[in-house]
């Protein structure tokens, strides 16, 4: 027979159990954030995520990642994902077709793109009525791919526009000859000559109004997740700073994230590019004049029908309120 003692301490575990059964659960937030494919400066986002800027701030963040601008927009529409984030181009569009967005942050104002073409063309007036690979009409590859011509002379209306896939599906279609030219991310410029094509400039120098980032939601989920939004703006900001400051960790993840070593040419040549050149923005400041720059030439190429009214679709109170939060020195 048990004794009194027993019994007690019998009793005492139940109740500790009880009480331990009914206290609050603090489960964390679910938030889906859409987002291209990643490339060779994938350490710079993902950081964040590796170091749990955002689980700290009571977020379980999920990056989905998709092939183009064009499929991130769509899944933002579809309910697919809570935020995105990519190039404002695809954003406009949306918005000009009817979709209640918002244009909340920014991680990467600057854009670390690049014109290759085949080692056969070493003048820009060469490349009128050549074939461009691009993403898809009207993605940011064709929209960039104009805009270099255009500054450089070259009449934009007389190439030839091909679907030729992803960054990395392109510059194998240029390899192979299959195209001429087509526009990419600058991480491919360490093996240009290896490859035998040649770069004919980057979007830095030829086109720097253009914005590569800028972070928006749907604005139902804006007003029913006020708290999540401002949390994971501030987790990425601490997740960008961290990256800046620590070299031979990003490089690291990045190279998890490609299944390439640390030391990839690739990988080293972006890093060492957005640094050098102030690709980043860590207190997330939306690009306002070159959104509005971007807008004019969308206008003029017919890729929106009127003018937005950028003082509604831009909000800087969330990012405001997460730059009060985030443990930036």
């Amino acid at each position: 027979m048990d004794t009194p003692l027993a019994q007690c301490r019998l009793l005492a575990a139940m109740m500790l159990a009880a009480m331990l059964l009914a206290a609050p659960v603090h489960a964390q937030t679910k938030w889906r954030h859409g987002l291209v494919q990643s490339k060779a400066d994938a350490g710079f986002f993902w950081m964040a995520l590796e170091k749990g800027f955002f689980k700290k701030r009571g977020l379980d963040v999920a990056f989905l990642e998709f092939r183009g601008d064009k499929d991130v927009a769509r899944a933002l529409l579809a309910g697919e994902v809570d935020s995105i984030e990519l190039s404002p181009a695809a954003e406009l569009n949306a918005i000009d077709r009817g979709a209640d967005l918002r244009l909340i942050g920014s991680t990467m104002p600057g854009f670390p793109y690049a014109l290759y073409v085949n080692k056969e063309i070493t003048r820009w007036d060469q490349l009128k009525g050549k074939t461009f690979g691009v993403a898809a009409p009207g993605s940011l590859s064709e929209l960039m791919a104009r805009e270099m011509l255009l500054r450089k002379g070259v009449d934009a209306d007389s190439i030839q526009i091909v679907n030729a896939g992803g960054s990395g599906l392109r510059i194998k279609a240029l390899v192979g000859g299959k195209i001429d030219a087509t526009a990419s991310s600058s991480e491919y410029i360490p093996d240009a000559e290896k490859l035998g094509i040649r770069v004919m400039g980057l979007a830095a120098d030829l086109v720097p109004e253009y914005p590569r980032y800028v972070i928006a939601a749907r604005q139902e989920t804006l007003k029913a997740q006020r708290e999540a939004v401002i949390n994971f703006l501030a987790g990425y900001m601490e997740g960008l700073d961290y990256a800046i400051k620590h070299r031979d960790e990003t490089l690291k993840l990045a190279g998890r994230i490609n299944d390439k070593p640390p030391s990839d040419a690739q990988l080293v040549y972006m890093y060492d590019e957005v640094i050098a050149k102030g690709y980043l923005s860590v207190r997330s400041e939306i690009p306002r004049a070159r959104i509005e720059w971007l807008q004019n030439a969308l206008l003029k190429q017919g890729t929106i029908r009127k003018r937005i009214n950028l003082d509604k679709f831009i909000d800087e109170s969330y990012r405001e309120e997460a730059l009060k939060r985030a443990n930036l020195r």
